[in-house]
């Protein structure tokens, strides 16, 4: 950490000595929090860094989301938590009134709460932020994706969800490369002939917008960037709310020589994620209210799609009576893009989401004292660009990322931390539990996460590190079938095809649990009931990876038994390709310095037999033959 993040720790350590902090919010914690952010910020632009930093005050100086959500404010903080077995309807909102309503509930019981703690000068950093955001047999058998990897000339963006788009920093169409610039204010569009590389054209924003990253649909010939916008006096903490927006601008790129314009949208709020299904891109921004809110205005508490306040109706209410902040949620064809098909808003206090093959789930967690967590999930439905509310829930816990949240044949499968402990648990598709395996793993937490089909997966660490395998096939009585100890962690999973998952994470010492290098595992799923440790690497002088934090850093294709990640070490950044054979185990085929030194993070992709490794405004080409240089090129 620098000195700056140094202080963050000690201030939230000085506001918490006195208070029973749930571990999340602890100053260790943060520490590890502004860690990650450390290898985030390489991808991230001021907004979202300046959102996380803000995050970590308001949390654990007391005034978080989640004491409010549990009626904090009183002295005493209520500790009772929600009933982890019931699922419900999601409502609308009846009007305007209403919403203002929840908001000004939300408002009281900060300040009530903020009184309670003793951290007035909280009050001044909230408002200036504004921000806090059959198992055996399918285990053995490749996936889809694998296959169509395995076919494939040219990669793709490592995606969360099979067959769900994401955007990202570079993509490529199999002939031309799209790489976003460092100045993230333009696109430039490098054609690739077997490695040689030269600049053919280029897509600039629009003045006084940031190019987040963007999609590529090569058979459409459609570019869509999507950009944030942030009006005012240019400081950042101080225009989280309205005065930053997100859009959606469409090209197409059939002469990418010449990119033409098709159509843009715009929403109220940062930018926080997006996918794309089909043709249609559903986008989503997080908007805050902030406090120069008016009854008499809607556009100063509701948030605007094409400079028009959202219907009442179309914003789904939480469960509580308070929030400050909205999730919003609009679609557009790519074929019709400067249309909105349609859009909708998730009032809440914060959470993250996970889109599935045919349902958007948006989770937040509710921090409750002492030291217990739940966590609230709204399902809304999506086709063909229309959105749908289905149903919420609860469970105890926190979900450490999306893949520890996955959708299957109408179930909903999660793998949380509760306290000390962890579980899993199964919901219908009205999202009430229906099974669930409790008190797993005492004093550990869950690292990563993969499911496919009916098998689960799930690594927790303290000292070493259990693999856990869990049959899903039926969904009432999940069960652990087997559990395997080794040195170490992985926060990343990834099935390999054939009975394989190989694990990216921490070498760590036994004896003293100190971390070590980079570590590669390849896990033998064949029989769930006896996972085996096939092969290890460690990398002893790469301290991290962008990985850990990035599923997009990863290039993983079992068809091309390629596994490429980017890697830090002490005198700078490298990229690093495997191969995986039974006979030969992991070998390492190309470990070469990123030259590139921007603040956008690394990608390898692959075209034909060559491999373009992309960062900044650098990019290089290496043979998939003999692993030598070919060319490179300044942007």
């Amino acid at each position: 950490m620098d000195k700056r993040e140094q202080d963050i720790v000690t201030k939230i350590d000085e506001k918490t000595k006195d208070t029973r902090t749930p571990d999340g919010l602890r100053p260790d914690a943060v520490e590890k929090m502004l860690e990650a952010h450390n290898q985030k910020a390489r991808r991230w632009s001021p907004v979202r860094i300046a959102g996380l930093v803000a995050a970590c005050l308001v949390l654990a100086a007391g005034v978080s989301a989640a004491v409010m959500w549990n009626g904090g404010g009183t002295g005493k903080v209520q500790t009772e938590q929600k009933s982890a077995e019931g699922g419900g309807m999601i409502a609308s909102a009846k009007d305007y009134d209403q919403i203002y309503s929840y908001i000004e509930n939300y408002n009281k019981q900060q300040k009530n709460t903020e009184a309670a703690y003793g951290v007035q000068e909280s009050q001044e950093i909230a408002t200036e932020d504004s921000s806090a955001k059959s198992a055996d047999s399918a285990a053995a058998q490749m996936s889809k994706s694998d296959a169509d990897a395995a076919a494939s000339a040219y990669s793709s963006t490592n995606v969360r969800q099979e067959g769900v788009d994401e955007a990202d920093t570079s993509k490529t169409d199999g002939k031309y490369l799209y790489v976003l610039k460092d100045s993230r204010q333009e696109i430039a569009v490098v054609e690739a002939k077997g490695g040689s590389l030269k600049e053919f054209g280029s897509i600039s924003a629009e003045k006084g917008t940031s190019i987040e990253e963007f999609y590529l649909n090569p058979e459409k010939k459609r570019l869509v960037m999507v950009c944030s916008r942030t009006e005012g006096d240019g400081n950042l903490l101080r225009n989280m709310d309205g005065s930053t927006s997100t859009e959606a601008v469409t090209y197409d790129v059939a002469d990418p020589s010449e990119p033409a314009e098709l159509g843009r949208i715009r929403q109220s709020g940062s930018y926080s994620s997006s996918r794309m299904s089909g043709d249609y891109l559903y986008l989503f921004s997080t908007y805050y209210t902030g406090t120069g809110i008016s009854r008499k205005d809607e556009k100063s508490f509701v948030p605007l799609v094409n400079e028009k306040p959202l219907a009442f109706d179309d914003i789904y209410l939480p469960p509580a009576d308070m929030g400050n902040m909205y999730e919003v949620v609009t679609a557009l064809d790519i074929e019709n893009p400067d249309v909105i098909t349609d859009s909708k808003a998730i009032f809440s206090k914060g959470g993250e989401i996970y889109v599935s093959n045919e349902n958007i789930y948006y989770y937040e967690n509710e921090w409750q004292e002492p030291d217990k967590t739940s966590t609230t999930v709204r399902k809304i439905a999506y086709k063909d660009g229309r959105l749908k509310a289905e149903s919420q829930g609860t469970f105890d816990g926190y979900l450490n990322d999306s893949f520890s949240i996955d959708e299957y044949k109408g179930y909903l499968r999660v793998a949380v931390t509760v306290g000390d402990t962890n579980a899993v648990y199964v919901m219908d598709d009205k999202l009430k539990v229906i099974g669930s395996i409790e008190g797993l793993a005492e004093d550990e937490r869950i690292y990563s996460a993969r499911f496919m089909k009916d098998a689960g997966y799930f690594v927790t660490f303290r000292e070493t590190d259990p693999l856990y395998s869990v049959d899903f096939s039926n969904p009432e009585k999940p069960e652990i079938k087997g559990a395997l100890k080794i040195p170490g962690f992985s926060d990343y999973l990834h099935f390999y095809g054939d009975g394989l998952l190989v694990g990216i994470g921490m070498d760590v010492d036994e004896d003293t649990s100190v971390t070590g290098g980079v570590k590669l595992t390849m896990f033998d799923i064949t029989d769930m009931a006896d996972v085996k440790e096939k092969d290890t690497y460690v990398l002893d002088n790469v301290y991290s990876t962008d990985v850990s934090y990035d599923y997009k850093a990863a290039l993983v294709e079992p068809g091309k038994n390629i596994i490429g990640f980017p890697g830090y070490e002490s005198g700078g950044q490298k990229y690093f390709l495997f191969s995986y054979s039974g006979e030969d185990g992991f070998k390492c085929l190309l470990d070469e310095e990123i030259n590139g030194n921007g603040m956008i993070a690394a990608r390898g992709i692959y075209i034909g037999d060559v491999l373009y490794i992309v960062q900044g405004n650098i990019v290089e080409s290496y043979s998939l033959g003999n692993y030598k240089k070919i060319d490179d090129i300044i942007l």
